[in-house]
């Protein structure tokens, strides 16, 4: 009967060694081919506004005194602006003030996409039409999104 015993003990230790490497192939990653993973997807965004900013390298201009007699006198580089944008841009200008009416306003452009730099110039024009004084006309430059 010891033999029995024996032989049952074995038969029992035999049994729970198979149980136990049945269970540790059948978990992922151990000799199976199963081989488990996983994906997980994140989509970010963002918006970006559009945004314009305008500058002027000198807020004032002054044509000095002029002589009697001339009738027009222009400057071609009067002065710069400087836009910083990253959308397309139209610009624009009022000139008001006394003797506004002979001051013309030429930009080397008016409409542009994202970073530039406008070239000003003045003309006066008319002069001998105006009376003896010191005038002074303010030029507002504008620059909105197309």
């Amino acid at each position: 009967m010891r033999i029995n015993k024996f032989m049952v003990g074995m038969l029992v230790l035999g049994l729970a060694v198979s149980v136990l490497g049945a269970v540790a192939l059948a978990t992922p990653g151990h000799g199976n081919g199963y081989h488990a993973s996983d994906t997980a997807v994140d989509n970010v965004s963002w918006t970006i506004q559009g945004f314009i900013e305008l500058t002027i390298d000198n807020g004032a201009f002054d044509f000095g005194e002029i002589a009697a007699g001339v009738d027009s006198v222009s400057e071609r580089n009067a002065n710069t602006l400087h836009v910083f944008s990253n959308t397309a841009w139209k610009l624009s200008y009022s000139v008001t003030g006394a003797g506004s009416d002979h001051l013309s306003v030429a930009m080397s452009s008016d409409e542009g996409e994202g970073n530039d730099d406008i070239t000003v110039g003045y003309s006066l024009n008319n002069l001998r039409m105006m009376h003896p004084d010191t005038y002074t006309a303010t030029v507002v430059y504008t620059v909105a999104a197309k």
